[in-house]
């Protein structure tokens, strides 16, 4: 703890709490479709896991190899995302999150370079360009948080308005009920806490087939 114990939440803990959430929004939009409080207590899971994404960044030993992980969870993750939202194997309107998250992390690197070379506005541009274009799930938008997260991680105050800008911009009142994540993420003591870096990996992929096979067989 830091602070009086003010910043009290570590790594491990924003993950749980985001995983926990994201559980909760897929139950609800899979089994409780007309129920809303499910829906909402999700949104506070993905501006969590941009965060964290960020935290990622700064923290991992390889760049390249923490992109390699989500782009092969983003493979691993298709087939049941496809068959836990859309009850088929292939369904191309729509993409997983971790495609999402390895372009929002693509888009820091860039980031990164521009501060010596202003070229990679270009690519910065083509990866938000790709998010829209293959449907992944938070799109664009999705990108773009992340790529918040990372410009303000000094500034929190202008974090929380950026975020809420976001959030109205691309989703609408709806997705504002993600401001909720700010909560945790000021907690953040930038610790790690227990080793478990593959536990959201694996869990993104297996609670989406727990769902479909819920779903199919019950």
């Amino acid at each position: 703890m830091e602070h009086g114990g003010i910043k009290c939440l570590n790594n491990f803990t924003l993950k749980m709490i985001a995983i926990i959430c994201m559980a909760v929004d897929h139950i609800g939009y899979v089994f409780f479709p007309s129920e809303p409080m499910y829906r909402h207590i999700g949104r506070i899971a993905f501006p969590i896991f941009c965060f964290l994404i960020v935290e990622g960044f700064y923290h991992t030993r390889s760049h390249l190899n923490y992109l390699i992980r989500l782009s092969l969870f983003a493979i691993l993750s298709e087939i049941p995302f496809d068959l836990a939202f859309y009850n088929t194997v292939f369904y191309w309107q729509k993409q997983n999150v971790f495609i999402t998250l390895a372009l929002g992390l693509l888009a820091i690197f860039c980031l990164e370079e521009m501060n010596k070379q202003r070229r990679f506005i270009i690519p910065l541009v083509l990866i938000w360009l790709t998010a829209y274009f293959v449907h992944s799930d938070y799109g664009i938008g999705g990108v773009v948080l992340i790529c918040m997260f990372y410009v303000t991680r000094e500034t929190p105050l202008v974090r929380c308005l950026l975020c809420a800008l976001i959030l109205y911009l691309f989703w609408g009142t709806w997705e504002l009920y993600g401001l909720l994540a700010l909560i945790p993420i000021m907690l953040y003591n930038d610790k790690r806490g227990p080793s478990v870096k593959m536990l959201f990996y694996w869990f993104y992929p297996i609670h989406l087939l727990i769902i479909y096979g819920i779903y199919t067989y019950l």
